[in-house]
């Protein structure tokens, strides 16, 4: 087989077209999950990513690790594309989609070449299995709270493999704990709008009771500190005369009545913008005139660029309502409040604390390193995602433990003819995951899945002795969605490699329609 340099396409030889089609694109997806699949569990292994500009990276995040592949063939891509929704969605549990994924290929390819199935007898299959599997998964999953001892499980199975594993989950517990209920939104959990995660290598592990701001004053003659701040947040035009208006103009006398003019304006700005009570101004204007910045300064008034994307968690933590034109200042309801705000000079940020608003929080993660710093950041995330998604929809057994113990049920499941052999393929990759686990921790993972199928349900495998466990029991608990998600994903993509008989490059059909256009 050759490839396609422009479009990245494996092209099949002309004899057995749609076996090597078939080989060739689970061969592909075979080559990403081997990338990745001796990351998955706390025994999971890393990998060292290495760019064209030789800045190396450790990691064992599942999607960071397949983002950095640049893949090129096709079906590689969709993979990689699975992966990197599950983390949209989810935000955990890519190696899980990418693993299953390739099980599942693998035994329907084995169907298909070893034993002749039709391929849509195969995808049909994989949908009623994948179905009942996330139905038996859901009748099985448990619903938690914030102040349920498994929401901190939860967080430790999630970040077991990570690094500074544990300690990153006292963090992440910690930040959960402080907002608590106030992150409910439309009767769902939503940690992204109470919970900021912060990277600063500068500084300590820590859990701010407020927003800290990686930013410094406007001036360093503004004030350091501000206590009972009233807050406005601007998105003003604050450069009312625009520099390149004055350059353009060639008579002195123009321009001295434009600056002043400027000047003026950029007064009248910042008495309007003070006749509110303000104390604090937070500007998010994509210009601010020097004349503004000096006029501040003048005025004692503790001011700080932020960016468009702070604006909304500054708004929900003080009150504030974002100003954008001079009308909206006659308002008597745009001030947020804070009780304090004070910049750290030494480590660049300003601290927010005692906001009117919802409660938030900022987690701070450090690290020696910014390539240390950069993946304690990432397992932060991973593990206040992972929270959310078990408070909204419940936590199953880890460790592979749930999918295992459904897998006789599925089995169960009758179809209509050949499709009840797409079964085995969904019962392959709900085994896929604690064999893998197993396998990475330096087990037999076939001989130990064997042992826990025989176990009582939500038993799995104790990955440091070897020995049969009750999964609740141990706290090995993962939330539901990771679970369904990845195996949606998993059958979606399954189904659609499975199915493709042959891989066309543009110039197959380009010559195809010439071949037509001669008879």
């Amino acid at each position: 087989m050759s490839t396609n340099p422009n479009f990245g396409v494996w092209r099949p030889m002309a004899e057995n077209v749609e076996f090597n089609a078939l080989e060739s694109n689970s061969n592909a997806v075979m080559a990403v999950a081997d990338t990745v699949r001796t990351t998955l569990g706390p025994k999971g292994l890393d990998k060292l990513l290495i760019d064209q500009a030789m800045n190396r990276h450790v990691s064992n995040d599942g999607v960071t690790i397949l983002l950095s592949l640049k893949a090129i063939h096709p079906v590689a891509r969709m993979i990689v594309e699975i992966a990197e929704r599950q983390e949209q969605m989810v935000g955990d549990g890519t190696t899980t989609a990418v693993v299953m994924s390739a099980e599942m290929i693998k035994e329907g390819k084995r169907l298909i070449k070893e034993l002749g199935v039709h391929p849509t007898k195969v995808a049909e299959g994989i949908e009623n299995g994948v179905r009942l599997a996330c139905q038996l998964l859901e009748k099985e999953a448990k619903h938690i709270s914030t102040n349920d001892i498994e929401l901190e499980q939860v967080v430790r199975t999630s970040l077991a493999s990570k690094l500074d594993g544990e300690r990153l989950a006292n963090l992440v517990i910690s930040a959960l704990r402080t907002v608590g209920e106030n992150a409910r939104y439309n009767g769902e959990y939503d940690f992204n709008k109470s919970i900021m995660v912060l990277r600063k290598t500068s500084t300590e592990d820590q859990v701010v009771n407020g927003i800290v701001l990686e930013r410094n004053r406007m001036d360093p003659e503004l004030p350091v500190e501000v206590k009972n701040a009233k807050i406005l947040i601007a998105k003003l035009d604050l450069k009312p005369v625009k520099e390149s208006w004055i350059k353009e103009n060639n008579k002195y006398q123009e321009i001295l009545l434009m600056e002043n003019d400027r000047i003026a304006k950029s007064k009248e700005i910042v008495d309007v913008m003070l006749s509110t009570g303000a104390n604090t101004i937070l500007i998010a204007s994509p210009e601010v005139d020097q004349a503004v910045e000096d006029i501040l300064v003048a005025r004692r008034v503790f001011a700080a660029r932020i960016s468009i994307d702070e604006i909304e968690h500054l708004s929900r933590y003080t009150g504030a309502k974002p100003v954008r034109v001079i009308e909206d200042l006659k308002r008597s309801d745009i001030l947020g409040t804070a009780e304090h705000i004070q910049e750290d000079e030494d480590n660049d940020i300003i601290y927010l604390e005692g906001g009117r608003g919802k409660n938030m929080v900022t987690l701070m993660v450090s690290g020696t390193t910014k390539e240390t710093s950069l993946e304690r950041w990432r397992a932060a995330i991973d593990g206040v995602n992972a929270a959310e998604a078990a408070l909204n929809k419940g936590v199953v057994p880890g460790g592979g433990a749930a999918e295992l113990h459904v897998i006789d049920k599925v089995k169960g499941l009758r179809l209509k003819g050949l499709e009840q052999v797409g079964l085995e393929v969904v019962a392959s990759a709900l085994e896929s995951i604690m064999r893998q686990i197993l396998a990475n921790a330096g087990f037999n993972g076939l001989e130990k899945v064997m042992a826990a199928k025989a176990s009582p349900p939500s038993y799995g495998i104790d990955i440091n002795t070897g020995e049969a466990i009750d999964m609740w029991k141990t706290g090995i608990i993962d939330p539901l969605l990771v679970k369904t998600m990845a195996l949606r994903a998993s059958g979606e993509i399954a189904k659609s490699v499975l199915r493709i008989d042959r891989n066309l490059a543009a110039e197959d059909l380009s010559q195809q329609a010439l071949s037509e256009s001669k008879r």
